[in-house]
């Protein structure tokens, strides 16, 4: 499943966490799992649209439209971890 999640993003470009979970017919949670895989590898940017507005009072209609979404990115971005001793 997680080749047909990677096929996917880069068709649409950028898929809701709902749409992904409905389109597969899978929870939300088991969604989430399979994304953080993908997310461990660089290769997925999760995109939060919450308080999209610029308040951030979070009373608006768009936070009531606001969604977690996620797109395909073209080259592994890693993070880059310091470790302290």
């Amino acid at each position: 499943m997680l080749i047909e999640i990677k096929n996917l993003l880069i068709e649409r470009e950028q898929v809701s966490l709902m749409d992904l979970s409905r389109h597969f017919h899978v929870s939300e949670t088991l969604m989430l799992s399979l994304l953080e895989q993908w997310n461990k590898k660089g290769r997925v940017q999760k995109i939060d649209t919450s308080g999209m507005c610029g308040s951030g009072c979070g009373s608006c209609d768009e936070a009531e439209e606001s969604k977690i979404y996620y797109r395909w990115k073209p080259v592994a971005e890693k993070p880059i971890f310091t470790s302290a001793k």
